[in-house]
């Protein structure tokens, strides 16, 4: 589930390789001129990783496949199993927010807590992604080979055929706006569409094979849907992680394909340009530190707690009122 040498990862992807201070810096400018929401970003600290989600990796790892076990019904188990966690927590927990505890929103809990979900995480900040990039990342081999090297990634969603999950659930929406104005009155039952649309089952996503999930938005995503006047979907934002990560999550239905394989090839159904892929030499590591030093990056701040909240909260009242503790 890795690449070999750099020339081999350079065939998937569009590539650059930097290895010198000026080479490092020039991305970095580089980099803040992309700094929008037209691009997503990936960090990893090993550039011979391939782009493959955790329930990939795990499937491979244990030979699921040769095991008889059914890709899909592992994620489907999975997600039930958190559902009904110490009697149905998590979807006590939404649903104190007035939310339902979509299978979207369960996978997005587990892909930020060490589940095994068919997620890839990116980011919207840039120096978001190259604090992944170096983290707990292994010293360079002095080989100059691909072990020397982490990549940072990013995605033009800019495309006519990127996948936002908001695209899919606008076109269905519009179809079925559109067919209920066509009918000149006549009533029709148009509840299994409602369903699909409104319960968001991984039973339902799992057909669109590739979908990105937009990161936090204000009081949900809007959609316009006949019968549920000001529907909203809340599924992406409903822990800590993603929200200080500017996160957005990839979804990869396939068992079996990284998500590279789906960009800059003739042979997939989406009309998407290669990924963007800058590998940087690991000797550089000082150099990364001190730019997300300087931008005030840490682990603290990418890794939100909740005791750190209280434990913050107490000590600046402790500060703020000069109290002489006992």
């Amino acid at each position: 589930m890795n690449y070999s040498t750099l020339t081999e990862k350079a065939t998937c992807f569009d590539a650059i390789d930097i290895k010198t201070s000026a080479e490092f810096f020039s991305f970095i400018t580089d980099m803040k001129q992309k700094q929008s929401k037209q691009f997503i970003f990936r960090g990893i600290n090993e550039a011979k990783y391939k782009l493959y989600n955790s329930a990939q990796r795990f499937w491979v790892e244990y030979n699921l496949e040769k095991e008889g076990v059914d890709y899909k019904d592992l994620i489907k188990a999975e997600i039930e199993n958190a559902k009904s966690f110490q009697n149905e927590l998590l979807k006590k927990l939404y649903n104190s927010f007035g939310h339902i505890a979509y299978d979207l929103s369960i996978l997005s809990f587990l892909q930020h807590y060490g589940g095994v979900t068919p997620l890839l995480d990116f980011t919207y900040n840039f120096d978001y992604a190259l604090f992944f990039g170096i983290d707990e990342m292994e010293n360079a081999t002095q080989n100059n080979d691909i072990d020397d090297f982490f990549s940072i990634y990013a995605i033009n969603t800019n495309q006519a055929d990127f996948p936002w999950i908001g695209l899919h659930l606008d076109r269905e929406t519009k179809i079925l706006n559109n067919g209920l104005k066509n009918l000149n009155g006549i009533k029709i039952d148009t509840s299994n569409v409602l369903d699909k649309i409104q319960k968001l089952e991984y039973k339902t996503f799992e057909e669109y094979q590739l979908l990105c999930l937009e990161g936090y938005v204000p009081n949900g995503i809007l959609y316009e849907i006949p019968s549920v006047p000001n529907f909203k979907l809340v599924y992406n934002q409903h822990n800590l992680n993603i929200i200080n990560q500017e996160g957005v999550l990839f979804f990869n239905s396939d068992a079996n394909q990284p998500l590279e394989n789906f960009f800059g090839t003739s042979s997939s159904v989406f009309r998407l340009s290669k990924i963007q892929c800058w590998n940087i030499h690991k000797s550089l590591k000082t150099e990364v530190d001190a730019y997300l030093s300087k931008n005030n990056i840490d682990k603290k701040f990418i890794y939100p707690k909740e005791k750190n909240i209280a434990k913050q909260a107490k000590e600046s009242i402790i500060k703020q009122f000069n109290i002489k503790l006992k």
